[in-house]
């Protein structure tokens, strides 16, 4: 495998991505999702972080960091006295969480309202950065930020931290599925139809379309896993 050092250039641009300017946990980060995503480590295999802190020439303390916030994205699975070991991609998972995952947010929707004139700009400004996006990563960051400035005036911290807590799960499943498969479930037009029909404070005619979106890509994620789990 390409050590973290040997990846980047005298330009200081990682060959297959670049890692410049973010912290290095956050480059350590993305070394491990890389080769998870690449099946360089297979589902089921044992991360061992010394073995990848020689690999990637940096200390055990940012590879730590990094294994214990993909366990909380759904990536890695411990086992205390084993380590970490890669999770493997469950089409039961998938179609456990997301039913779960757009009933919460419809609760939330249901309990923020119409957004303020502030925030639908937020929204709108979100929205249009996604459709500009190509980094399968960046468009799940950005897709979480919109969902989140839709839903926080629910004001209701413990269901926006379950509804969080559930989309760490998913994420590893987008990633997967947008890096691999070559296409984005995520819709900006759903997001305008959403966002149209709240702030016109037709709540009742918004929850369908969410749910309708979440329910998307959920059948996407599910034709692709059939195929390669």
């Amino acid at each position: 495998m390409t050590s973290l050092s040997d990846a980047v250039g005298t330009s200081g641009v990682r060959r297959d991505r670049a890692i410049t300017r973010v912290p290095l946990r956050d480059q350590v980060h993305h070394a491990i999702v890389d080769r998870i995503l690449r099946d360089e480590l297979r589902p089921g295999a044992r991360i061992s972080d010394t073995a990848l802190a020689r690999e990637l020439g940096v200390s055990r303390t940012p590879i730590r960091e990094a294994l214990l916030r993909l366990e909380r994205e759904g990536f890695l699975e411990a086992d205390i006295g084993r380590g970490f070991f890669v999770k493997p991609l469950s089409v039961a998972e998938v179609r456990e969480v997301y039913p779960v995952l757009w009933t919460l947010e419809v609760l939330a929707l249901r309990s923020a309202g119409a957004p303020s004139a502030e925030r639908r700009a937020e929204m709108d400004r979100i929205n249009a950065a996604l459709e500009a996006e190509d980094d399968p990563e960046r468009r799940i960051d950005l897709d979480g930020d919109w969902h989140r400035t839709l839903l926080e005036p629910c004001g209701n911290e413990y269901l926006m931290g379950l509804i969080a807590s559930l989309k760490a799960v998913i994420r590893r499943y987008e990633y997967a599925y947008m890096q691999n498969a070559g296409y984005s479930p995520v819709s900006t037009r759903t997001h305008e139809q959403i966002a149209e029909l709240v702030s016109a404070g037709d709540v009742d005619g918004a929850v369908p379309v969410l749910e309708n979106n979440w329910r998307f890509t959920m059948q996407s994620l599910l034709g692709w896993l059939h195929e390669v789990v």
